[in-house]
């Protein structure tokens, strides 16, 4: 695949903004804003292009590029293990868990509401 000088640049930045919108929605528990950067984050993925179809002069500019988006998604792994840890101790102090329940108890213990088995 050959891109541009500026775009390849602009491949990466996609990349970077992508992790930064990630980490924002992450961040404000966006549920909308966090499945948008995740299609954003899937196309800039897509479109980025290996290092030695980056011209030598812009290397460096790519480089900082690609440790900006390091940082964001540095960002991201942090707020989501804060998130994970909100939600799991949310559910611990109503009596649930996180994890899949066959039996459907964990849904029934959060609506409050029984389901009809048969036996």
């Amino acid at each position: 695949m050959s891109h541009s000088p500026q775009g390849n640049l602009t491949a990466v930045s996609r990349l970077r903004t992508a992790l930064e919108d990630t980490a924002m929605a992450l961040a404000t528990a966006d549920l909308n804003r966090l499945l948008a950067a995740d299609t954003a984050l899937q196309a800039a993925l897509q479109a980025l292009p290996s290092l030695a179809s980056v011209d030598p002069e812009q290397r460096s500019v790519f480089r900082r590029e690609l440790e900006a988006a390091a940082g964001a998604l540095l960002r991201c792994r942090r707020l989501g293990v804060g998130l994970s840890d909100f939600v799991r101790i949310s559910l611990d102090a109503h009596g649930g868990h996180l994890g899949y329940e066959p039996t459907r108890t964990a849904a029934a213990a959060l609506t409050g509401r029984g389901f009809t088995q048969r036996v």
